[in-house]
């Protein structure tokens, strides 16, 4: 399309410089982007390192978009850019399931509070299985979203499975641990959970290693309710988070843990081998 009159040089140095209102200046943009002329004319005013600065930013932003607010927040603490964006794609870390952790832990330890004492059952029911359950949905492969690429990228599932379970504990444990305060009776009762809690993720992942995490999500689950109900059986209860019982938590970590180095070092034979 060809135009019958341009737009003179003080009238171009004022819209490079931002100098005109919003009606000329819209004009005279609407016919630059039909007059080559006029364009090519706007070059000597353009400050070529402001140019290129700007068009060094649009790029960025085209081919780098802004990461994820997990991801940002893992790149604050250090960890490396690829590591953070699979923590940003971990379902378990995202804002609508940590809402609902929070209030799960939240309406149980209210639930606790005006119970009393001899009612802890609703937070030592909920609090050792959140992080169990945020663990089981962090690598599913059904509900991982770079599933195909961590199959055939050189990054290893073990990792990303212990550095998964890393950040849903990190995001998990320290709201749980500021509950537990509230709860009524001895004060060891605010970090009694912790056991039960940190031997649960273990006996998860060794048990995921054979028969997957929906299953084995549901075996923890159903245990762990067995577990907190039969302590309902006699009053005062004997809750499952005495001395005693920590001892036989700290048995399994151990032993899960063990399962899990096994597994591990025949899958890596095993992907040796094929």
């Amino acid at each position: 399309m060809t135009t019958t009159w341009h737009v003179h040089d003080d009238l171009l140095a004022a819209y490079v410089d931002g100098r005109l209102d919003a009606i000329v200046g819209a004009s005279v943009e609407q016919h630059l982007s039909r007059c080559a002329d006029c364009r090519a004319s706007t070059t000597p005013l353009v400050d070529a390192q402001l140019l290129a600065r700007g068009w060094a930013g649009v790029r960025a932003a085209v081919e780098s978009p802004p990461l994820p607010l997990p991801a940002r927040l893992a790149r604050r603490c250090g960890v490396p850019e690829p590591t953070a964006v699979l923590l940003a794609a971990t379902t378990s870390l995202r804002t609508a399931w940590l809402v609902a952790a929070f209030l799960a832990l939240s309406f149980a330890t209210l639930a606790t509070v005006v119970s009393g004492e001899t009612m802890l059952a609703p937070f030592l029911l909920v609090a050792p299985l959140v992080p169990a359950i945020g663990v089981a949905a962090a690598y599913g492969p059904q509900h991982d979203p770079l599933e195909s690429l961590v199959v055939t990228a050189p990054y290893g599932r073990t990792r990303l499975i212990l550095v998964r379970t890393l950040a849903v504990l990190v995001s998990v444990l320290p709201v749980t641990a500021a509950l537990g305060l509230l709860l009524p009776g001895p004060a060891w009762l605010a970090a009694a959970w912790l056991g039960p809690a940190l031997a649960l993720v273990p006996v998860l992942l060794a048990l995921s290693s054979f028969v997957g995490p929906r299953a084995g999500v549901a075996v923890v689950v159903l245990a762990w309710s067995a577990l907190v109900v039969f302590s309902l059986r006699g009053f005062p209860a004997t809750w499952p988070v005495e001395a005693t019982q920590q001892l036989a938590y700290l048995s399994l970590t151990a032993v899960a843990a063990a399962v899990l180095l096994v597994r591990s070092r025949l899958d890596r034979r095993i992907g040796a081998v094929l």
